[in-house]
């Protein structure tokens, strides 16, 4: 039992850990891509939504990869 839990531990620290590195990438580059409104918002918002930027990284990361593709 105790390395199941192991298991499920070192997996939601790996998506974790994904998802913080891909929060700093996308506050700094991605976030006017998936939302224009968002060009011109402050630092304080952007770290106002970094912990959910961790948690739903994998449906941020396809819409900003569908904007990317509207764009072009």
């Amino acid at each position: 039992m105790e390395t199941l839990v192991s298991i499920i531990l070192t997996i939601a620290g790996i998506y974790l850990l994904l998802g913080l590195l891909f929060a700093i990438l996308f506050l700094f580059k991605g976030i006017t891509k998936v939302d224009e409104a968002a060009i011109d918002s402050s630092w304080g918002f952007r770290l106002l939504i970094l912990p959910g930027t961790i948690c739903f990284w994998p449906v941020l990361l396809r819409k900003w990869i569908k904007g990317q593709n509207k764009a072009t």
